[in-house]
């Protein structure tokens, strides 16, 4: 793993979900409610629906990284394509009411960590914080507000910039508008694709949050040799102490 020096940075980027609290666990539990919410657990047995739905989620993703599909189509993709395997047809309504009902259990299963937060307003006192996320501008930032860091952070959501990553742009647009330099900067992150590598290639340090998306498969970012923690909590740390 790579040796660390935090003594240069001065401006912090982190994504949000699975990096500044643990989305994947939350996703799991809001998706498998909403499934029997709507009874659809009477059809269709909810593990042989994930597997399902995992599979083609990640078939989803790889045409999007060749550019057959545009990120902000995955979702109703995913969602009627899998349904389809077990001969339910859903509407564009259906998945919309699907995602509403799974985001209020998302928003209702969310905790503030304290301790995070604390942090996050001591660092505020020594660089400065941007968040990047893809997705929905009003979900994000229900997301924020109700973990607890609303007003921390200067925020980039793809919906409302209408860059998403990995596209360089969607850095190089933090970069030019703040007038920030890649050297001075930190992109903290769960993803390889998405985070790491684009913040790289523009000369920015990086640091990986070692957690599984619930998507991933097992044996994620084992072959990863950069600098990763599990928490963030503890990159926050050495930040803070100017390691």
């Amino acid at each position: 793993m790579e040796e660390v020096v935090f003594g240069d940075i001065k401006n912090i980027i982190f994504d949000l979900d699975n990096t500044l609290y643990h989305f994947s666990s939350i996703w799991k539990e809001s998706n498998e409610r909403t499934f029997n919410y709507f009874g659809y657990n009477n059809f269709i047995n909810y593990a042989d629906f994930f597997l399902k739905y995992k599979e083609v989620n990640n078939e989803l993703v790889k045409k999007i990284r060749r550019g057959e599909l545009r990120f902000k189509k995955l979702r109703f993709e995913r969602l009627v394509t899998t349904f389809e395997k077990f001969e339910i047809f859903l509407t564009d309504d259906d998945c919309k009411v699907y995602y509403e009902k799974q985001f209020e259990f998302i928003n209702d299963l969310i905790i503030p960590d304290i301790e995070l937060i604390d942090k996050i307003k001591d660092l505020k006192k020594q660089y400065n914080l941007v968040i990047l996320t893809n997705g929905k501008a009003l979900e994000q930032r229900q997301k924020i507000k109700k973990l607890g860091l609303e007003n921390l952070f200067k925020l980039y959501i793809s919906e409302e910039t209408h860059i998403s990553k990995p596209k360089p742009e969607a850095f190089i647009n933090i970069l030019e508008e703040n007038n920030f330099l890649p050297e001075e900067t930190l992109m903290i992150g769960d993803s390889i694709f998405y985070d790491i590598k684009p913040a790289k290639k523009l000369g920015c340090r990086t640091c990986l949050i070692n957690r599984r998306w619930h998507f991933d498969d097992d044996g994620k970012n084992l072959n990863y040799d950069g600098y990763k923690v599990d928490d963030v909590k503890i990159v926050l740390d050495n930040l803070l102490k100017k390691v």
